[in-house]
């Protein structure tokens, strides 16, 4: 045990069942190796001490299947643990009536009732464990697993060869089917705490899976030499040798429901890449057997020189392949900390990280895609990358063609609330990068900043009173390329001057002229078509650009400009009325720059010659 398993060792010495257990296995094998009573006094207390364990086993893992903590899976375990035992203690019980009066041969051996109750009894607990989930999904894992299991076995089959079937010769049919059968139970045993002991997350602590291994491994001891110690009339040694294992495995669920009780882990999980140590072992068990098997065969020095040669090259090669695997594990313990901590930075970075490949289908999205988006990474995968960007800029998406090559773009996707974002997308041609296959676009939400951004540029050459076109974007449209299917296409600039609003401005407040800008400079707006420029120059003048234009239509523009002005108007709870002077001037793009001067020329002398006048030049 740990340092975290202190707490458990001083529990186990205040628990009255566990000190109880411990006098009662100290008396017991006083009882058993000490002549303290005669040979019928053992005989009639031996099935009654087996009934007291068993009921104790029964018990403990009562317990630990009602505790809330654990895990269905171990509760399940320790479920069929609690039924298997009472199944025993019911068996047991009825053997100690029948050993009343039987010779000794028959009353320490269990007849075919209790037989039969152990056999069924320990079908729960098998079960139970060949059923039992194991931790490892992947492919490679299971295989290693069963390796390993495939191992273990093997070397149990010998030694079950070596100890039980092989010396049962010569004893008759009954003791060889008994021998057999007890071979196969121990056989399908060690198949299931195997599965348990390399599954990763076995039903019982580190310190109560020693106990019972430990307990399995003395009862098929005990099984072996039994018979032996029974046939050559060494009764009190034949009982010890099946009373002790069964004091063991009584410790092994009390061990469990104390780590359990006192915080000592459920399970002793496997961590990601361990290695079992387990299959090595039985290696070296198994040699070990080889060496004491051959010790009485008198081989010759060539033969044993031969023996000690595969032993050591084996241990050679063990001791290479733990190093090598000593190695891996480092390695992969890297690996794992470096995939834990690009996982970590990944799930929480602002940026969209999204991988498509060669058709643009999205292959992988990062978390961030839920949060700048709100869309499951899981629903954007398997989409195009042109599914979510606005039609318009499809164009400017263009992923690089060149091997490592980087483009960056801003473009609009969809939210999932229906709103466009902008993103700006940083797109890296991968596809010759066997470990991406497809191109990586690194992506951030750069909508505010665009806003910000536009908000400036339109400040910039816009009127903030009426939100028409300054004198700096006024000159920009008017100096603006010709138009593609009629580069000598007619431009019409129209000068506009206000009447009366001077008075208003200076009698009312400049809040009352504000308000009056305002109006006019939405009447502008609505004679004039979508395409053409109204602008604000300064204080009460205001122009348009009519583009394309002709004579006619500059004149009537400017007439329902006149018109739509002179309306008269309520505001601020006065009722007020302009008049407006209009100049028109018509030419080309290639003289923009006197067209402007032509019709202030003109926009002055329709002003000299009276309120809300016309002239064109």
């Amino acid at each position: 045990m740990g340092t975290g398993q202190r707490p458990v060792r001083r529990a186990a010495f205040a628990d009255p069942l566990f000190v109880g257990l411990v006098v009662f296995s100290v008396l017991g094998l006083l009882w058993y190796l000490v002549p303290l009573a005669n040979l019928e006094g053992m005989i009639r207390l031996f099935w009654p001490a087996q009934v007291v364990l068993d009921l104790t086993i029964c018990l403990t893992s009562w317990q630990i299947w009602k505790m809330s903590g654990a895990v269905p899976a171990t509760r399940r375990f320790w479920r069929s643990m609690a039924g298997a035992t009472l199944l025993f203690s019911v068996g047991d019980s009825y053997q100690a009536v029948i050993a009343v009066g039987a010779t000794p041969e028959k009353a320490i051996t269990g007849g075919p009732v209790q037989l039969a109750f152990l056999a069924v009894g320990v079908a729960m607990p098998l079960w139970a464990m060949i059923t039992h989930p194991i931790q490892a999904v992947r492919r490679g894992e299971r295989l290693r697993f069963w390796l390993d299991a495939v191992i273990i076995l093997a070397a149990v089959c010998a030694f079950i060869w070596v100890y039980s079937v092989s010396g049962a010769g010569g004893t008759g049919l009954p003791r060889l089917v008994l021998t057999v059968a007890g071979a196969a139970g121990m056989l399908i045993c060690a198949l299931g705490v195997l599965k348990l002991a390399l599954g990763g997350n076995p039903p019982f602590t580190r310190a109560a899976a020693a106990v019972g291994i430990i307990g399995v491994t003395m009862t098929g001891a005990g099984i072996a030499v039994g018979g032996t110690l029974t046939d050559a009339g060494h009764y009190n040694l034949a009982m010890a040798a099946s009373f002790v294992p069964c004091v063991v495995m009584a410790f092994a669920p009390k061990i469990q429901e104390l780590g359990m009780r006192h915080g000592a882990a459920t399970s002793t999980a496997r961590r990601h890449g361990r290695v079992s140590v387990l299959p090595y072992v039985a290696v070296a068990a198994t040699y070990a057997l080889l060496v004491s098997v051959l010790w009485s065969a008198e081989l010759s020095p060539r033969a044993w020189g031969i023996v000690a040669g595969a032993i050591v090259i084996t241990t050679l090669v063990v001791a290479r392949q733990l190093a090598a695997l000593a190695e891996n594990g480092a390695l992969l313990h890297t690996i794992a900390q470096q995939e834990a901590r690009f996982r970590a930075l990944v799930q929480h970075a602002s940026d969209i990280t999204i991988v498509a490949d060669s058709d643009a289908v999205i292959t992988y999205a990062s978390p961030a895609v839920q949060r700048v988006l709100g869309i499951a990474p899981e629903d954007v995968t398997g989409l195009t990358l042109q599914a979510l960007i606005h039609p318009d800029d499809l164009e400017p998406l263009s992923l690089p063609a060149d091997e490592a090559a980087v483009q960056t773009s801003q473009l609009r996707v969809r939210h999932a609330d229906g709103s466009w974002r902008w993103l700006e997308v940083t797109s890296t041609n991968r596809l010759h990068d066997e470990n991406v296959r497809g191109y990586i676009c690194n992506a951030r939400d750069v909508t505010e900043a665009r806003a910000f951004q536009d908000q400036l540029r339109f400040d910039a050459t816009h009127d903030a009173l009426t939100g028409l076109a300054n004198r700096l974007l006024f000159h920009r449209k008017l100096r603006g390329p010709a138009s593609p299917g009629d580069p000598e296409a007619l431009v019409g600039v129209l000068a506009i001057d206000l009447d009366g609003f001077k008075a208003i401005n200076d009698t009312l407040g400049h809040h009352v002229g504000d308000e009056v800008l305002a109006m006019v400079a939405e009447r502008l707006r609505r004679c004039v078509r979508p395409y053409d420029t109204v602008a604000r120059l300064g204080g009460d003048e205001f122009a348009v650009i009519l583009s394309p234009t002709t004579e006619q239509f500059a004149d009537a523009t400017a007439d329902r400009i006149r018109a739509a002005v002179t309306q008269p108007a309520v505001i601020d709870g006065h009722h007020l009325q302009v008049g407006a002077s209009v100049g028109v001037a018509i030419g080309t793009r290639t003289s923009a720059d006197g067209l402007l001067r032509t019709a202030d020329a003109a926009m002055y002398r329709a002003k000299r010659g009276g309120r809300d006048a016309l002239a064109a030049s």
